[in-house]
């Protein structure tokens, strides 16, 4: 609202009065000194308003608080230098890789920047511009930096005139230079730090040493606060409170929503293991796991509870997660409900299928399949029949949360790789009043920083042993050159009775991506390289019922190889596999190349996981693996990240490595959680404050009734922000 002045017939006209949410929701295109290209080169670093600028994070900060001369710079030091730009050029290396060098002189000497395949920045200079070089200086043998920091400075800078402090040092893009990101973070501060309030009650700051959140991001943005006090130690301090704001928002809505499903409407009352349950273990030609019974115990006790069932149920690859949760189906089913398993896939819903219908043969249990591809004849049947409770147990894919599916009677949902589904599908299958028990199954184990993040709102079960007689695979990672040996090998296991798979990322071939495609692949492994074995082709395009019958035949031993794309990634189990070659490996994610591998090693047989890494920019050593009954030299990357695979089948360790290179974001495809995305927090390196936050809400909200009506809505404001209006605050119960 406009306010108006009236005095002596004068009328003075002040700025507008605009909410917190005008303000930090405005776009950055209104900011001084950006405009509307500037903006558009802004939005590709995820940057649109002026709440994403304020929280767009420096990935590092560089001590300027020196100019030394350059003839004063030594080899291997951190320094900052000033220049003159002297010569500029470029040139191209027998491998076509394009580097930039800029030499600068002062009154002492000259040194270099250096950039590789980075052509851009020759544009980025003009000879006698005035710039300042921040990085680690090398002789070989002249002196250079290899990408240094730039600063482009105005033609009135004099190094004598220069204050140095810790320059934050952004993530930039072609179009944006450094000082200009700076530029605009700083008048985004200006505009919007006094609008961002600290919701945390001082108690709470003053017992956990937590720096204040205005104070915080003044520091880390070396914004508006004093030189001399802007040290490494107060930049840790700094971090520390935006770590604990991003992990406190999460874990707080996460808290809110498990509250808040724990307390509605809960009308099913599952009994404890019955005689059903109990028959069937006892009908298992198997021993169950220590692991498996103590799991059983906890999911059998949530249960009976009288509030929903959230819990995650994580393993490794063969773990035995699958009894496990037919186990929880059939106590729902001997109290006299329905379960339902959602598998991601129809491969894997159909392999569910088989697996429990021989499973519980023995018994009456009546169980039933829908996916997208069954007749619709049979699909009205089997909407029917299970809208009048009849099948106690209905396995399908995304079909069963669409309309037309009616599951009066359903007490339990046990939904399969919860990583491929979004958060909404979880919900959907649950219903709207959310008032059914739900198991969420995953064979791609979760590091425990992330299942605290992600699965904040779910109790966390975890098989951490395997069953007894697992013989581990032996992994190996060669170059494409070696794979006339991979072949031979395969025809000798084939020869031997086994069956092998052969893994590529594509379908068909692409411009944009130059890998081998499964198609083209299979035919010339079929008519070239295994003319005399059968060989089989499955990809996510090829029709249900054809899919099917290529996996029957692979399963049934009538077809050695299978070639596939990552469509047999989950729940295929074929014992008498005992090769896996997955080509173009260096596009795969760790997590994934474990879960391709979990494909073998199923039976009493040793197995063999081929992983060929076709990155050129790789570098090799000799290696000393052999593959028994080949005994010839396999080679191996020791600088590559697939070496991981050969060192360990332990897919708990695999998964932190995997955490640790592609991030929560890449790692899980963070975007289908409906969290907020992290920032500057490391969910590896920032466990310590990951369970802080989670004390801390748990803390809050728990005495949320004590706290003052201004501090809850304080809460209630970052929520809001991070998660949207639907959210309610904590004195929303």
């Amino acid at each position: 609202m406009t306010k108006e002045i009236n005095q002596n017939n004068n009328v003075f006209q002040t700025e507008p009065v605009l909410s917190a949410e005008e303000v930090l929701d405005s776009s950055v295109q209104y900011l001084k000194g950006v405009g509307p290209k500037r903006a558009a080169a802004l939005l590709k670093c995820g940057v649109r308003t002026v709440w994403d600028a304020i929280n767009y994070f420096p990935y590092r900060h560089e001590d300027r608080r020196e100019i030394i001369h350059i003839r004063d710079v030594k080899n291997g030091e951190f320094v900052t230098v000033y220049g003159l730009v002297d010569t500029i050029a470029s040139k191209k290396t027998r491998s076509r890789k394009i580097i930039v060098q800029v030499s600068i002189k002062d009154a002492s000497g000259y040194i270099y920047g250096v950039w590789f395949n980075q052509r851009w920045m020759k544009d980025k200079f003009k000879k006698g511009q005035k710039v300042l070089f921040s990085g680690k200086a090398q002789v070989t043998p002249f002196l250079q930096i290899s990408n240094p920091s730039v600063e482009i400075l105005p033609d009135d800078f004099f190094p004598e005139d220069y204050e140095g402090t810790l320059i934050p040092i952004y993530r930039l893009t072609e179009e944006i230079n450094a000082l200009a990101m700076r530029k605009v973070i700083h008048a985004a501060l200006s505009r919007g730090l006094s609008f961002i309030e600290e919701y945390l009650p001082e108690k709470v700051l003053k017992q956990f040493s937590i720096m204040p959140l205005r104070e915080a991001y003044k520091i880390i943005h070396s914004f508006d606060y004093p030189a001399e006090k802007l040290t490494e130690q107060n930049i840790a301090i700094a971090r520390r409170r935006i770590v604990i704001d991003e992990f406190f928002v999460i874990a707080m809505g996460l808290l809110m929503k498990r509250r808040r499903t724990e307390q509605l409407p809960y009308k099913i009352h599952h009994k404890k293991p019955g005689e059903l349950v109990k028959k069937f273990i006892k009908s298992l030609d198997f021993t169950l796991t220590d692991a498996q019974k103590k799991v059983t115990r906890e999911i059998s006790d949530d249960l009976v509870r009288n509030k929903p069932m959230n819990r995650l149920l994580q393993g490794d690859v063969g773990s035995g997660k699958t009894i496990v949760a037919l186990i929880a189906m059939l106590i729902a089913v001997d109290g006299g409900y329905q379960a339902a398993l959602m598998a991601p896939t129809e491969v894997l819903a159909r392999q569910h299928y088989k697996t429990i219908r021989n499973q519980l043969s023995g018994t009456e249990v009546d169980v039933k399949i829908l996916t997208g591809s069954t007749k619709a004849k049979a699909k009205r049947d089997i909407r029917a029949d299970i809208s009048e409770g009849k099948p106690e147990i209905i396995i399908g894919t995304h079909a069963l949360i669409q309309t037309g599916v009616e599951m009066p009677k359903l007490g339990l949902a046990v939904i399969d790789e919860q990583h491929k589904f979004g958060v909404m599908q979880r919900n959907q299958l649950r219903g709207e009043a959310e008032q059914i028990d739900v198991l969420v199954m995953t064979a791609t184990p979760i590091p425990r920083s992330l299942a605290l993040t992600v699965y904040g709102d779910l109790s966390i079960s975890t098989i951490d042993e395997m069953p007894k007689g697992r013989i581990p695979i032996k992994t190996y990672v060669i170059r494409p050159e070696r794979l006339a040996r991979v072949w031979e090998f395969i025809r000798k296991q084939v020869n031997a009775g086994r069956q092998a798979y052969i893994v590529y990322p594509l379908i068909d071939e692409s411009d944009k991506l130059p890998l081998k495609p499964a198609v083209a692949m299979y035919k010339k492994l079929k008519e070239e390289i295994f003319p005399e074995l059968t060989v089989g082709l499955v990809h996510g395009r090829v029709k249900a019922d054809e899919k099917e019958t290529v996996m029957n035949s692979f399963r049934e031993g009538k077809t050695d190889i299978l070639v596939s794309t990552t469509v047999i990634e989950v729940g295929i189990d074929v014992p008498n596999a005992t090769v896996m070659v997955i080509e173009e490996a260096h596009r795969f994610g760790l997590a994934q190349l474990h879960q391709l591998r979990g494909r073998i090693g199923r039976g009493g047989e040793t197995s063999y996981c081929v992983l060929v890494n076709n990155d050129k920019d790789d570098r090799l050593v000799q290696g000393k693996n052999k593959i028994p009954l080949q005994q010839e030299l396999i080679e191996t990357t020791s600088n590559s990240r697939l070496a991981i695979m050969s060192e360990t089948n332990d897919g708990f360790r695999i998964a932190e490595e995997d955490l640790k290179i592609r991030g929560p974001g890449e790692f899980f495809g963070i975007e289908q959680t409906g969290l907020p995305a992290l920032k500057i927090a490391d969910l590896i390196g920032d466990e310590e404050e990951l369970r802080l936050s989670r004390h801390i809400a748990d803390t809050l909200y728990q005495y949320r009734d004590t706290l003052k009506s201004e501090t809850r809505k304080k809460i209630r404001c970052r929520l809001q922000r991070a998660f949207g209006k639907t959210i309610r605050g904590v004195d929303a119960g």
